[in-house]
């Protein structure tokens, strides 16, 4: 009787652990995903001066950043960090990339083709 129901047991974990890994596989991210992420972003506009960056700890911590309209957006902490208040950034809807002006000057240019190739190579390294 004991034996059943070690062998019981067992069987138990090794469902939860296989289930685990699907699971694990499932949020690490796909090629579609970031594909697909990066159609989103394109279709995003906005531009404006920069009022205010924060985090949104009711959005998982999200990078955000406010503009003079009232207008905020989410951002990758990568191009969010280069980002000062009293910059202007401007997204242009079909484009894969956000402008970055510091004294009416282009800074910085961030090009979400090449951010998302760089997580999807950093997911097929691990």
């Amino acid at each position: 009787m004991k034996n059943k129901e070690n062998i019981f047991k067992l069987l138990i974990f090794i469902v939860l652990f296989i289930m685990m890994l699907i699971w694990a596989k499932y949020l690490s991210g796909s090629k579609d995903f970031y594909k697909n992420a990066l159609e989103n972003r394109k279709e995003e506009s906005y531009s404006g001066i920069v009022i205010e960056k924060y985090i949104d700890s009711s959005q998982h911590c999200t990078p955000m950043l406010k503009f003079t309209q009232n207008l905020s957006v989410s951002l990758e902490n990568s191009f969010w960090d280069k980002v000062e208040i009293g910059d202007s950034i401007v997204k242009t809807k079909g484009q894969a990339y956000i402008n970055l002006y510091k004294n009416n000057k282009l800074k910085q240019v961030f090009d979400y083709n090449i951010y998302f190739q760089n997580v999807m190579k950093q997911k097929s390294e691990n």
